[in-house]
């Protein structure tokens, strides 16, 4: 199934099973998943619901698996309430988010990628409780914890700039994102977490989680289960967020308190599966080169790296530029184009050359993408991707998306 989220599909080919990749948003913003950024409300509003649509018409035009296309729909709600303003708990918030998705598959049944060409692909249908959570700051807002079901990559691996593009790769990192037994606590599946956060003088802010290590229930996808299974483990996360000027940086590290299966020995049905351990860490970074953030250029990066027997991706990078307004006549489009690379871990490259033949070293894209801010809270956004290496199979040819994500929001 996706995570996308989406499914990581890396290996597909090789009737492998893998925790998807997660899409991002700024911690400062709220978003719904798919990469859309919800309207800004005021922060003492008592009480407020968000709604937004994402929907992805995704062709696949040469290479990949075959031909084909699809139309994936995502469909969020959130409500927030403030209980300080509500007079009910001081500094405390509450927040509920559910989405529903048709379960189209695009990746998944026609492209084979492993990084995943739309943000929103969950593989089956779902009606889920993304988050409800529960938040207590201190007095001075320097510091806050959160518990309850919770998406890491609300707040965790997450940066602004790259909310424009649609292919999951440009959110979590892909090793990130595929980790573990079933993924981490992110789209479409959550588990039960608990974050704190403090700001340490004015640029710097520290953050660490405790989420389950295995999130609802990877064999009943559709079925919504919070709990804490015996033998999940946990994942334990941390990240520095720095800002210095116009210049943004994320450092983080992460790990699974229980052991993974091998990926290569579970493949191969292997006699003995070996237990090693899931853990890895990334560099992500975003600044204004140009202009301001109502008119200029900004750009991305992130750097990864992970457990190569453990997950499938072992090592990441991504880079992008993105232009607000730079046609003049339409100062509030975005156009932006961005690279991600994959790069397959020991385990991963010893399958292919198993199963199929000589592997490719990683699955590489490329995105150009343009936003029509058609209205307030209303885009459409056409882009291509050209995809190297889909799914980490060789018999695969490089394959050409064309799609065009439509977005809707709005707040009560």
């Amino acid at each position: 199934m996706a995570r996308g989220r989406a499914v990581i599909g890396a290996i597909a080919a090789c009737g492998i099973a893998a925790p998807a990749v997660a899409q991002v948003a700024a911690p400062s913003v709220e978003r719904a998943p798919g990469n859309v950024e919800l309207p800004e409300v005021e922060a003492r509003d008592p009480l407020v619901l968000q709604l937004a649509y994402t929907g992805d018409i995704l062709s696949s035009v040469a290479g990949g698996r075959r031909r084909g296309t699809r139309w994936i729909n995502n469909v969020s709600a959130i409500a927030t309430a403030d209980l300080d303003a509500l007079g009910v708990v001081p500094r405390t918030t509450v927040l509920v988010h559910g989405f529903y998705n048709n379960g189209a598959s695009f990746s998944g049944d026609v492209v084979g990628d492993g990084q995943i060409a739309s943000s929103i692909e969950t593989g089956v249908p779902l009606f889920h409780l993304l988050e409800g959570w529960v938040e207590h700051r201190g007095t001075d807002d320097r510091w806050s914890v959160k518990v309850g079901l919770y998406d890491v990559n609300s707040e965790f691996d997450a940066v602004q700039t790259s909310l424009l593009f649609v292919n999951s790769g440009f959110g979590m990192g892909s090793e990130l994102g595929g980790s573990g037994r079933a993924g981490p606590s992110t789209f479409p599946s959550t588990s039960l977490s608990v974050r704190g956060q403090v700001k340490v003088g004015n640029r710097l802010t520290l953050r660490a989680a405790a989420a389950d290590g295995v999130p609802n229930d990877p064999a009943h996808p559709r079925r919504i289960w919070i709990g804490i299974g015996g033998g999940d483990g946990a994942l334990l996360i941390g990240e520095a967020d720095a800002e210095l000027g116009r210049v943004r940086l994320l450092a983080g590290g992460w790990t699974y308190t229980a052991r993974s299966d091998d990926r290569f020995d579970v493949a191969t049905h292997a006699p003995v599966v070996r237990q090693v351990h899931s853990r890895g860490a990334y560099l992500r970074g975003e600044a204004q080169l140009a202009g301001d953030r109502a008119r200029g250029m900004r750009g991305f990066f992130r750097l990864g790296v992970a457990s190569d027997r453990a997950n499938l991706i072992a090592g990441f990078s991504s880079v992008g530029l993105v232009w607000r307004g730079l046609i003049g006549a339409r100062p509030a489009d975005d156009s932006g184009i961005a690279i991600a690379y994959a790069g397959a871990g020991s385990a991963a490259r010893a399958i292919v050359r198993a199963t199929i033949g000589t592997p490719p070293r990683g699955e590489a894209l490329i995105e150009l993408n343009h936003r029509l801010a058609i209205a307030d809270g209303i885009g459409v956004q056409p882009h291509v991707q050209y995809i190297v290496a889909p799914g980490l199979n060789p018999t695969v040819d490089n394959a050409l998306v064309l799609g065009l994500r439509l977005t809707a929001t709005i707040a009560e």
